[in-house]
């Protein structure tokens, strides 16, 4: 390992690089054009649809017509989109197969992987809490705080080759998986115990459980206070 000399990023093995992000994607390629029919239908995403967690939580369909300002960059398979207003709220997300009239808030910027940045490890990446740290840190503004997208892909990031970056982003596309079962299992297990407490308290309150007879537990000592007798 060897000192990256990235306050952020901290050490990082031998042999790989750091290069502000500027040099491994493009940005804010694309914009709906000025004449675009005020009945075309696009599905939009505001910032308080994204999460670095769960990514794209929803999309919000309507025309153009009615559709804010800001709904006006639009995002390709791959691309990460990343919150430049609000940056304490972490609306950080990659893009996977969109649909064509996906259309994101210009509160964002939207990163686009070039050759040397393979879209999965990206994904990953710029969603770490030492890269989000530092988006916040260089943010500016109290209530509203603030990046310009071109601050924003001047931050430096680790840049392995390029066959290593995509058996990193495999690696965690798998052992994620393993823990998003793990997580949803738990999830449905913490349903049905609500669902118990739910039923024991209905069953109780309405006559279905006799507990005239039921007395509550004495307390046990602990262990202190056996140990003093």
């Amino acid at each position: 390992m060897r000192d990256s000399g990235v306050e952020w990023l901290g050490e990082v093995p031998e042999g790989w690089g750091t290069k502000p992000l500027k040099y491994l994607c493009t940005y804010n390629d694309d914009v709906l054009a000025g004449y675009v029919s005020d009945d075309y239908e696009i599905e939009y995403v505001d910032i308080g649809s994204v999460s670095a967690i769960e990514g794209i939580t929803k999309t919000e369909s309507m025309v153009f017509e009615r559709a804010p300002s800001r709904a006006r960059r639009i995002v390709r398979d791959g691309d990460i989109i990343v919150s430049t207003v609000r940056t304490y709220l972490e609306a950080i997300a990659p893009v996977d197969n969109p649909p064509e009239n996906l259309v994101v808030s210009t509160g964002f910027a939207v990163i686009r992987p070039n050759r040397l940045l393979h879209k999965g490890y990206a994904a990953y990446c710029l969603r770490v809490k030492g890269f989000i740290k530092e988006v916040v840190a260089q943010s500016v503004g109290v209530s509203y705080p603030a990046i310009n997208a071109s601050d924003l892909v001047n931050i430096k990031v680790p840049k392995p080759a390029i066959d290593e970056q995509q058996k990193i982003a495999n690696f965690l596309d798998h052992e994620t998986a393993k823990i998003d079962i793990l997580i949803e299992k738990q999830q449905q297990m913490i349903k049905l115990i609500q669902e118990r407490r739910t039923a024991l308290i209905s069953a109780a309150v309405t006559g279905k459980i006799d507990v005239r007879n039921w007395e509550a537990p004495k307390p046990t000592a602990n262990k202190s206070e056996r140990a003093a007798t």
